[in-house]
């Protein structure tokens, strides 16, 4: 390990008690030592990578970004079998048996059987060069709460402090100050990415009232859904669109075709929940019926990707873009022209909506362009830019 203080390689007998046998100076993490095979420099390449920019970081975003170095993510499906060594295995077993036949005697009882094992292998390998292996979900190297305790606790006690970018949560909601005009709703019931989008002033950045209750949203704005990916996820955001049906719903979330190989994303499965059926409204939504059938069987069948675990920049691109979406569509409108809010704002009419559909040109035919005139009724030809 490279020692962060006088950046000499030191092997572990000279770095005993996380203690640099050259300096004389202590450093905080040592791979041999702590879970999650950081060391101090690794420690601080993995937060300026993370959160470039100015960008600031949650410890749990840390977390994931460190268990995606240490997975090996695979590059697709991969198969039960080889040919190539079905065929090394054929050609051992042909050439034990000719060694078998040619010795004689007592090597029938020992190369016949090497012989038998090699075909039988060889059979098995070629049987299973077209099956593929079931995929297999993320397996942590440590628990969250185990890289607190032993691996952000190690480095307050070294250092006093985390490296800047890296914080441990955003600011409590008593201190988040609302923007007295928002423009568009955030609803974010995920307590990571809400800490995330206030250690990085998302709200102050977009004007946007960000909630992580749907209650008090003010009538009229466009919401942005913050939302994982998992079948309770879904039919949670279902249940939200039907309950603002007032409102312009945006959907941030990833679809399971986002997550699928090669992509190298998180992918969790909950063992207890092998299978479990949609609800009746999430079956019945028309977002529901357009996802593919192998997309719906994946999230039937107990998968997920939480959002916490993308990359901090793309969670922050893919955000951008949602609040864009929706500041880009025109407000919805949920009373006619005139009328008060305290005077009890009546639904608009199906005339009204195709009138002012038609004002803005929105599904009309475009009229005939007329004939020009000929003889003494034509206009007079105007002069060229310049001509006099």
């Amino acid at each position: 390990m490279i020692c962060p203080h006088c950046r000499l390689n030191r092997r572990q007998r000279e770095r005993a008690n996380h203690t640099c046998s050259h300096c004389r100076k202590v450093f905080a993490l040592d791979p041999k030592v702590e879970p999650g095979r950081l060391h101090d420099l690794k420690f601080r390449e993995l937060v300026a990578k993370s959160a470039p920019g100015g960008l600031r970081i949650t410890v749990e975003q840390l977390y994931w970004v460190n268990e995606r170095r240490l997975h090996r993510f695979p590059t697709g499906l991969q198969r039960r079998g080889s040919a190539v060594t079905g065929v090394v295995l054929a050609v051992a077993t042909l050439f034990v048996a000719a060694l078998s036949v040619a010795i004689g005697g007592l090597a029938y009882l020992l190369l016949d059987p090497i012989a038998l094992l090699c075909g039988v292998l060889s059979f098995r390998q070629f049987r299973n060069s077209g099956r593929y292996h079931p995929l297999q979900p993320f397996r942590s190297w440590l628990t969250l709460p185990d890289f607190e305790r032993r691996v952000v606790a190690r480095w307050r006690q070294v250092y006093g402090e985390l490296p800047d970018g890296v914080v441990d949560g955003g600011p409590s909601a008593a201190a988040f100050a609302r923007p007295k005009d928002p423009r568009v709703v955030v609803l974010c019931e995920l307590p990571g990415v809400v800490a995330f989008l206030r250690a990085n002033g998302f709200a102050e950045r977009h004007r946007a009232l960000l909630l992580q209750q749907p209650d008090r949203i003010p009538a009229g704005l466009p919401v942005v859904l913050v939302r994982d990916l998992s079948l309770d996820a879904l039919v949670r955001a279902v249940e939200l669109r039907a309950r603002f049906a007032g409102h312009r719903v945006v959907d941030c979330g990833l679809l399971p075709r986002s997550v699928e190989l090669p992509a190298r994303m998180i992918r969790l499965r909950d063992a207890r929940r092998m299978w479990q059926e949609p609800s009746a409204a999430l079956a019945g939504s028309p977002a529901w019926q357009r996802l593919p059938e192998q997309e719906r069987e994946w999230l039937c069948g107990g998968w997920s990707s939480p959002l916490i675990t993308l990359p901090p920049v793309k969670l922050t691109a893919m955000l951008d873009k949602a609040v864009e979406r929706a500041l880009a569509a025109p407000p919805v409108t949920l009373a006619k022209a005139g009328t008060g809010a305290g005077a009890g704002a009546e639904p608009e009419s199906a005339a009204e909506t195709r009138r002012r559909a038609e004002r803005i040109g929105f599904l009309t035919w475009p009229q005939a362009v007329p004939a020009p005139r000929s003889g003494a009724d034509a206009p007079a030809p105007r002069p060229k830019d310049g001509g006099r």
